[in-house]
Parts: structure tokens; C-alpha cells; sequence
């Protein structure tokens, strides 16, 4: 698509004021708006949902009552000038960079596309800016409410809405057919796995009975463009080794035998939502917030990770044999044990997700059903 057609639609969008705009910044993160966006729909309220990835499938073809528009390069100058009742995002730090908030705007929503909490992993000032944050579990009320109280901060609405995606990935989870699939899924931050020891990790898979299949992140993909070609290489010259092509993390995750991750929020949807324990490569701490210590809370993904799998130094990968056999011992009753967790954890279910449907439409101005 052509600046100019983008332009048209910018324009075409700014001319009205919009009940409920989502932004996505790549086709990867449908699935963490799926559930909101069919409630939604469901009330007969309109969705204009923006797109910054000009592969995304929803270009082509869309729910009624949802128009979908590409925007990238006039981003900057749409989050400034747009309309909207609610604006709902999985894109933290609003207001901090390029994207500013909008005085057309009446309430920005904020939902987690990871269930870690959120002070490690993301920058201080990466919530600061939202209006509601609909909260994954207790744990991220906790760190809000403290973060606001510790540094002086405005209180936000926090809605205790869960995380969806979680059902969905235990709905797909069923029987796999042929042969069985490892998928490697790390996150984007410095000491990756796919900075620090993928060559090594694949040496070690080589001799395995499993496919082998390599799950990139986003962000990665973004930023470091060097990095992810030296893995695109490799995977190249390997025949038994795959790049995971699915944008959708439900097309590949539900079916994986195992997975292996370092500091991914991946960890939670597949031990929690397949109900299969998870390898880590134990890199060092994603720590994108270096204060995090401040507020004296201990990070979900921190506290509970011996609980969803089991842990690999990267210094000692000759092991990774072993521990897929340990993994694969794991497996008995590891489902139940997961499925307790999750109740404890999040709050999953449809008086939640209620909740935040019912958030969202009493931030209308006027309701837009027909």
C-alpha cells in the first residue's frame, strides 16, 4: 500500500470520532485482542481496528462491524489527532516515544499481551500513560497499586479481566499426530537464546526424534535485523530444522510436544494453556526496568518458574538430552497440577471477561448499536 492510499484512510478515519479503535502493531498480537474483539462485536458496537503490519490477514478479510486500516508511516500523526470513546492497545510506554496521547480520546485501555508481571520486564514509565489496564491477575494489581503509591503516581482503573488466551490455547490442545515437535520460542532481549547459544542448543537437539521448530518474536524480528538473519541462516542450512511462518501463536504453540524458552511469557501459555511443562535455558534476568528491586515485589515469572518446567544453564546444553527425558517424565499429572495454578494465578472467566466488555461500553458516549 502507497503513502497516498494511506493518507486517504488517515483522513477518512479522522473525520469522525470512533466508538472503540484498536491498534495492533503486527498481525502477532490478534490473538491477545480475539476475545474483546468478539464481545464487542457481540454488543453491536463497531471496531476500527489499526494495523502497522501490511501482511496482516485481517486486511483481507475482517469480522462485520470491524473496519481494519494499514498505518504505518503516519502513526505519529494519527495517535495525536484521532477520535475515539476507547483506544485499546497491547502497546506499553503510550505517550513516552513517537505515540502521543490524543485529547480526542476519551479512555485508553491497556491489554497484556504476556501474563508476566509488570515491573521487570517492562520499562518503569510503560503503564503510566493508560486511562485502564485490564490486569491478567492479582499479581499485576498488586505491582500497579504499589508502583502508583511508591512513586507518586495518578490511580488508574484496573480491571481483573485474565488472560483469554490461555483458554484457547487449552481448547487446541488435543492428541498430536506423526512425529512430535519441539518448538523454540525465546524472547527479544540481550542474552537470548537466539544471541547467546542457538547454534549450541541446535547441536545438541541434533540427534533428537523430534521436529525442530524455531519461533521468533516480534520485537526481535524489529530489532534486531541482524541477529534474526544469522538465525534465518542457520536455519536454512539445517534440513531438520523449520522457522515457525504462523503469525498466530495458536497455529504452532497448542501442538508442540515441548518448548523451550528463556524469558518469554510463552512459558505461561504453554504450561498453563497446553499443560505440558516448559525447558528454559536459564540466561540471565530480562530486566528492562533496572529499578524493578524498588518496589520489593518478586516477579511472577521469577517465583513461579520452577514450577512450570524445569531449568538448563546454558553453560551446560551437553545436558539437553537428559532433561527432555526428565521433561517427558514430567508429563503425568503435570495438566491438573497446571490447571490449579492457572485458577490461583489469573482470573479467567466469563464474569471476567465480562467485566472488561462491560468497562469498555460504559466508556461510550453513545452506544453506536443498530
Amino acid at each position: 500500500m502507497g503513502f497516498f492510499s494511506e493518507y486517504k484512510q488517515v483522513n477518512q478515519l479522522l473525520k469522525q470520532k470512533q466508538p472503540v479503535v484498536i491498534y495492533a502493531e503486527s498481525r502477532h498480537y490478534y490473538p491477545y485482542f480475539e476475545k474483546l474483539i468478539s464481545d464487542i462485536l457481540e454488543a453491536k458496537v463497531e471496531i476500527y481496528y489499526i494495523t502497522s503490519d501490511a501482511a496482516d490477514p485481517l486486511l483481507l478479510r475482517s469480522p462485520a462491524k470491524m473496519n481494519v486500516i494499514y498505518v504505518k508511516w503516519m502513526l505519529g500523526f494519527l495517535f495525536s489527532r484521532i477520535r475515539a470513546d476507547v483506544m485499546i492497545m497491547t502497546m506499553p510506554d503510550l505517550g513516552n516515544y513517537l505515540f502521543k496521547r490524543s485529547a480526542g480520546v476519551g479512555t485508553y485501555v491497556y491489554l497484556f499481551h504476556a501474563a508476566v508481571s509488570t515491573h521487570q520486564q517492562y520499562r518503569k514509565e510503560a503503564f503510566n500513560n493508560y486511562d485502564t489496564i485490564f490486569c491478567t491477575g492479582d499479581h499485576q494489581q498488586k505491582e500497579i497499586r504499589k508502583a502508583e503509591e511508591f512513586y507518586g503516581l495518578g490511580s488508574k482503573t484496573l480491571v481483573g479481566y485474565g488472560y483469554p488466551l490461555l483458554d484457547e490455547i487449552k481448547r487446541k490442545s488435543g492428541t498430536r499426530i506423526g512425529k512430535q515437535t519441539i518448538l523454540i520460542a525465546p524472547s527479544w532481549f540481550e542474552g537470548c537464546i537466539f544471541d547467546t547459544c542457538i547454534e549450541e542448543l541446535l547441536k545438541q537437539l541434533s540427534g533428537s526424534p523430534y521436529n525442530i521448530i524455531l519461533r521468533s518474536h516480534p520485537e526481535y524480528e524489529k530489532r534486531k535485523k541482524k541477529g534474526f538473519k544469522a538465525v534465518e541462516q542457520l536455519v536454512n542450512s539445517s534440513p531438520n530444522i523449520a522457522m515457525d511462518e504462523f503469525p498466530n501463536v495458536l497455529d504452532s504453540l497448542p501442538s508442540a510436544a515441548i518448548l523451550i524458552t528463556d524469558r518469554s511469557g510463552i512459558a505461561f501459555e504453554f504450561a498453563l494453556g497446553a499443560g505440558r511443562p516448559v525447558l528454559f535455558i536459564d540466561t540471565t534476568l530480562k530486566e528492562t526496568n533496572a529499578s524493578w528491586k524498588e518496589l520489593g515485589i518478586d516477579p511472577v515469572e521469577n517465583s513461579i518458574r520452577n514450577e512450570l518446567g524445569i531449568a538448563v544453564s546454558p553453560s551446560a546444553l551437553y545436558d539437553i538430552p537428559a532433561k527432555i527425558k526428565e521433561l517427558e517424565q514430567l508429563q503425568n499429572g503435570f495438566a491438573v497440577k497446571m490447571e490449579k495454578l492457572k485458577k490461583e494465578l489469573f482470573y479467567n472467566s466469563e464474569d471476567s471477561y465480562l467485566k472488561g466488555l462491560d468497562h469498555v461500553l460504559s466508556r461510550l458516549e453513545s452506544t453506536n448499536k443498530n
